[in-house]
């Protein structure tokens, strides 16, 4: 299975995203459940309840200051079962799981990590994984820095499309396409943690991989 963990990708983005010509890739995918973050809708918190299937009152993460689990994960599952598992990360550790992630550093200086991370994705579609989750992180920092539907985020959401179009063509077998939380409009920027509807609401994707070739 290939999770592809879109930072920040809001459903009210998704559905903006793939109306207005943002993310063909993704509009061509079967079409988005909306689903629901956990509160607080912050990164931490949201990324322990996907891969535990379980509350932040279960897992111990609440905030961005959690980061040990309480739960197993999906790599705990994936290691009983002997499957071969990989989470690619940006430049830090975001939860302390099962698997030590691959961090990647903004190799070449442009402000992000996900051309870093993509790569890395790449590479990795090449050693027969049988999960791997790639975390993508710049749709969340252009929403922080720009607003959630701006063109400047719009556009990064397009160039990530882009990846996720490549790394699903390319993988053979299942495709989850999920966000940890949204994003809402803080006056010219963007902000989450909200108990409101665009940092709550996610979109949540399922494919099949190689099925626009």
């Amino acid at each position: 299975m290939l999770v592809l963990f879109l930072d920040g990708f809001g459903y009210h983005q998704y559905l903006k995203a793939t109306s207005e010509g943002f993310a063909p890739f993704i509009a061509g995918l079967p079409p988005s459940e909306p689903a629901l973050s956990v509160y607080r809708p912050v990164t931490n918190a949201g990324f322990a309840a996907m891969i535990t299937g379980t509350t932040p009152e279960e897992n111990g993460v609440y905030s961005r200051e959690h980061k040990d689990l309480k739960a197993p994960s999906i790599f705990a599952a994936a290691a009983e079962r002997g499957k071969k598992a990989a989470l690619i990360e940006g430049h830090i550790k975001i939860l302390n799981t099962e698997t030590e992630p691959q961090l990647n550093i903004d190799e070449n200086n442009d402000g992000s990590t996900d051309d870093e991370i993509f790569a890395a994705a790449q590479k990795s579609l090449q050693e027969n994984y049988d999960l791997l989750l790639v975390h993508f992180h710049s749709i969340d920092d252009a929403g922080h820095s720009y607003g959630d539907i701006s063109p400047k985020t719009l556009g990064q959401i397009k160039i990530v499309d882009g990846y996720v179009r490549e790394l699903v063509e390319d993988w053979s077998g299942k495709v989850i396409i999920v966000a940890d939380h949204g994003m809402h409009a803080e006056g010219d920027a963007g902000g989450h943690g909200q108990f409101r509807y665009e940092d709550l609401i996610v979109p949540y994707i399922t494919a099949e991989g190689g099925q626009s070739r």
